[in-house]
């Protein structure tokens, strides 16, 4: 499996795209994923500055060398006419890039794979985030930590 795209850039060619509508994940294909993450509780757009948004905030929780995944990547164009332009005369000009996210994706992740155990932390960055994001979201972490001696592999 090849690794993750840290950052997808739209398209070089630059489509005009039909609106559409936002896909749903499939009910046996969870979207899942290791560490604590933002995901999204409604089916929404969301636009190339929300997401840089995200990532600027997330590089000011964690530094320089912290590490961290933007999984939505904002790649179909959004056209849009010029003010008073009346009606006809064909679709307007690109004027922004919009990523469709289902509900229950992955937006931003932490692979942090060490918990501490019964330590829910309150993260600051993810709630920053999430006040920014145009759907709501909730907080998840997932580490596959089990009773007993289940998770050291015996």
């Amino acid at each position: 499996m090849p690794p993750p795209i840290r950052y997808k850039p739209p398209l070089p060619v630059r489509f005009k795209v039909p609106k559409g509508n936002i896909v749903p994940l499939p009910a046996n294909q969870q979207d899942i994923q290791l560490g604590k993450t933002i995901v999204a509780a409604k089916p929404h757009r969301v636009t190339a500055d929300q997401i840089e948004l995200g990532r600027k905030i997330l590089r000011r929780f964690l530094g320089r060398k912290g590490d961290f995944l933007v999984n939505v990547h904002a790649t179909y164009a959004v056209t849009r006419k010029p003010q008073g332009v009346k009606m006809g005369q064909g679709k307007g000009a690109i004027d922004h890039f919009v990523a469709r996210v289902p509900a229950g994706r992955v937006m931003f992740r932490l692979p942090s794979h060490n918990p501490i155990p019964g330590f829910s932390p309150n993260f600051q960055a993810f709630r920053e985030i999430a006040d920014k994001m145009p759907m709501a979201t909730k907080f998840r972490q997932q580490y596959n930590v089990f009773p007993g001696n289940l998770s050291r592999g015996r």
